[in-house]
């Protein structure tokens, strides 16, 4: 009987871990699109969602490698005038659950996504560009939940690089 019990309980929370990483995961997208145009304060978001040291490669992009903060600077921007994401008037990120693997206070996290994104009609570069591609995560318990240690953007399709031309 409580060889169950504590079965039961270690798959509990598994899910429960697993619930809190897809959330962890899903607040990045927020971040992204809760911000738009002149409110570029993504790092509302991201704050919760990376770990203090959190770091990403998004050079794929021709984006940055280092911290979390500067892939805010590179897509935003000083008063997100000249960020990456300046040459585009809305956008949308769409997240498919992720693929986790837990060890205990850490885990591994593989999670595709789909984003559309508009260009603004007053500038050349009128366009409307989409991508997809996936997001392969290192994340880690920490006293205030799962938090992305390491993000690494993987591209499917689209020319990514066009965005830096954009903005």
């Amino acid at each position: 009987m409580t060889n169950n019990t504590s079965n039961t309980e270690l798959l509990v929370r598994q899910l429960l871990d697993r619930q809190d990483i897809q959330d962890t995961i899903s607040r990045y997208s927020q971040g992204q699109d809760s911000h738009q145009g002149a409110d570029s304060n993504i790092l509302e978001q991201w704050d919760n969602t990376f770990a203090k040291n959190g770091t990403v490669d998004y050079s794929v992009a021709g984006g940055t490698k280092g911290s979390y903060r500067d892939l805010a600077k590179w897509m935003r921007g000083e008063g997100a005038t000249s960020g990456s994401m300046s040459g585009f008037s809305n956008w949308q990120h769409m997240l498919s659950l992720p693929v986790v693997s837990l060890t205990g206070d850490t885990a591994k996290a593989r999670t595709d996504f789909f984003a559309t994104h508009r260009g603004k009609k007053e500038n050349e570069f009128n366009v409307h560009y989409n991508a997809a591609g996936a997001f392969h995560d290192e994340l880690v318990r920490t006293t205030d939940g799962w938090r992305i240690k390491f993000r690494r953007l993987e591209v499917y399709f689209g020319d990514p690089l066009q965005i830096a031309k954009i903005g």
